[in-house]
């Protein structure tokens, strides 16, 4: 779907201003981001175009949006203050009710005001996938705006040092080009729209940049993983030397696309030079061959995982735990390994050094669950793992599946709170049985709120409280692959 979305700003040499809205808890598209008034493209913005201004429609779209999220409007005429509030409401009605009452009005938008600032598509992990070209409006005076309640919690107009701010320490999430457009003011106060763009393709295609925090950008690339995880987050780290995390996709079209996001921040100054991998899990790691050798880059990861790999994929570079990976920039970055096993042996987090955000693998999801199995996992690791990444009070985590995880110690906590209450329907389940008994004879009882067609995961993860079990003192195997308690 087309969208269009209009960035207001304040330009007057001394003190700056752009305008950002905050989505709503509720919004199914993003919800709690800052972002820019914006929204879907209309039929009836093409009739409302009185101009052969280039994107003509989608200029409209995006000053339509702007006056009906927060009654800014930017026309050609001069409509009283009733008639402001009650094209408003028409516009809140419907698209075709508002047009109607503007022609009423002899209002025409002011599309010819607007500059081109690029093009972007929604993160894949994103509930709604939009196709968004945006445009710069620059207005004389940071007038007042209100926020429609149906759609936006906020609506404000902020100085971009405040904002960056905000932003550098992980307590706001921006939706594209704010990244681009907090950058382009804090070179100057002159904006050079031109620099907001982040140069999209010469065919029109939308860039690839999205940062989600600082020098830390996200690429969802599909990838063979578990249900209902479709994408793995792929990241590029740095603002001028930089590192990318997760090779994850081995599909051809997908190791195109990073390659292609490689490129787009070449030419923007950042340049990738190694390849991190945070475990040897296929999901994670499938594109690793493809983009070494199109890369020319090396592969880096923990000393764990280099021996998983091995014949498959050469690791250049052993990575330990508390290791600094010092990247120079216009800001430079620092990422330091954080050791995290109990998911796989070598499982590493990358812990940003200046906003404490968590790149967190697989660790935690934002969309789905963590699978711990008996071959490569380790039950009683893992949550040793999950309280020291507790312990060490990240920000935000950046998990490899799905969107950023904001309330860090409050997921945690279920995380450890979830598996132990597991592993206590487990052992209820083997106290209870009527003699030895196999994990999969255990899930029907230990997994009776999961689904059936998901019991042959929750097998796995049996197999894995039992043998956590059976290092507490709590389970012994017997012949047969089957388990018995041990009474107290």
């Amino acid at each position: 779907m087309r969208k269009a979305a209009c960035i207001a700003v304040h330009v007057d040499g001394v003190d700056p201003r752009l305008l950002w809205v905050r989505r709503s808890e509720s919004a199914r598209f993003l919800p709690g981001f800052y972002a820019v008034p914006g929204g879907a493209l209309d039929p009836v913005d093409d009739q409302m175009a009185a101009d052969d201004t280039p994107e003509r429609a989608l200029r409209v779209a995006g000053l339509r949006e702007l006056f009906e999220e927060v009654g800014f409007l930017a026309v050609h005429g001069e409509p009283s203050p009733e008639e402001r509030r009650a094209l408003r409401e028409r516009f809140r009605q419907s698209a075709a009710a508002g047009a109607e009452a503007f022609r009423s009005l002899g209002l025409r938008w002011r599309t010819a005001a607007l500059e081109p600032a690029g093009r972007w598509t929604a993160p894949e992990h994103a509930s709604t996938r939009f196709d968004t070209w945006f445009f710069a409006l620059r207005v004389d005076a940071p007038s007042p705006v209100e926020a429609d309640p149906s759609e936006l919690a906020l609506a404000e107009w902020v100085t971009p040092t405040v904002a960056h701010a905000r932003w550098q320490a992980a307590s706001v999430r921006l939706g594209p080009p704010l990244a681009a457009l907090l950058r382009a003011f804090l070179r100057g106060p002159a904006l050079d729209v031109r620099a907001v763009r982040q140069a999209p393709g010469a065919d029109g295609s939308p860039s690839l940049r999205y940062e989600v925090l600082p020098g830390i950008q996200c690429l969802p690339l599909r990838s063979p993983t578990l249900p209902p995880a479709t994408h793995t987050n792929t990241f590029i780290v740095g603002t001028g030397e930089a590192v990318l995390v997760e090779p994850a996709s081995p599909y051809p079209e997908e190791v195109d696309r990073a390659v292609a996001w490689v490129e787009e921040n070449a030419r923007a100054g950042v340049h990738v030079k190694a390849i991190v991998a945070t475990h040897h899990h296929a999901d994670h790691i499938g594109g690793a061959v493809a983009l070494k050798e199109r890369l020319g880059l090396p592969l880096w990861a923990h000393t764990r995982t280099r021996e998983r790999l091995a014949g498959a994929v050469e690791v250049e570079r052993e990575l330990a735990d508390g290791e600094r990976l010092e990247l120079g920039g216009t800001t430079p970055m620092e990422l330091s390994a954080v050791l995290t096993p109990g998911h796989a042996p070598g499982h590493l987090c990358f812990r940003d050094g200046a906003s404490g955000a968590l790149l967190a693998g697989d660790m935690v999801a934002g969309v789905g669950t963590i699978l711990i199995e008996p071959t490569d996992g380790d039950m009683g690791l893992y949550l040793e793992s999950l309280r020291r990444m507790a312990a060490s009070e990240p920000s935000v985590l950046l998990p490899a599946h799905g969107g950023p995880i904001d309330d860090v110690q409050g997921l945690l906590a279920h995380y450890v709170q979830h598996r132990l209450a597991r592993e206590a329907r487990v052992f209820e389940a083997l106290a209870d049985a009527d003699g030895p008994v196999t994990a999969a004879e255990l899930v029907p009882v230990a997994y009776a709120d999961a689904r059936p067609a998901v019991w042959p995961i929750a097998t796995l993860a049996a197999e894995a409280h039992l043998l956590y079990l059976e290092r507490q003192g709590r389970a012994t195997r017997v012949e047969g692959g089957r388990w018995r308690p041990v009474r107290s």
